[in-house]
């Protein structure tokens, strides 16, 4: 039960940050230092940063109402190549301010996501 409810607070909070992405871009771009040069560029995140939070959240969701080990990877799947890839920024473009605490929110995410993952039957 309580895997559930987290892998759900993960789903949701993903899939929120997507709505976000959608309907209050202004906000989202300056928490997420990122600067859109016009109207594509507004489209571009839009798709992209929401489309991408939402299919985390989406996957989380479900994988938390049916205990299913495929969402739950899936949604891993995001988290975990979102970290590599801050990663590799840590690395090619060292640290940048306030960089930490969103590499620390994925790997805490991924790690709820594999531990229910791990107690759930094969799905």
């Amino acid at each position: 039960m309580v895997s559930r409810i987290l892998v759900g607070l993960v789903g949701a909070f993903f899939f929120v940050m997507g709505l976000m992405f959608w309907f209050s871009l202004d906000t989202q771009v300056v928490q997420f230092a990122i600067e859109p040069s016009n109207v594509l560029g507004r489209a571009s995140i839009r798709a992209d940063f929401g489309g991408f939070f939402l299919a985390g959240g989406i996957m989380g969701l479900y994988a938390a109402w049916k205990q299913c080990r495929m969402a739950a990877a899936g949604a891993m799947l995001l988290l975990g190549l979102a970290l590599i890839g801050r990663i590799v920024s840590l690395l090619l473009d060292g640290p940048a301010p306030g960089g930490i605490p969103p590499m620390v929110v994925e790997a805490v995410c991924v790690a709820i996501l594999a531990w229910a993952r791990s107690g759930w039957r094969r799905t």
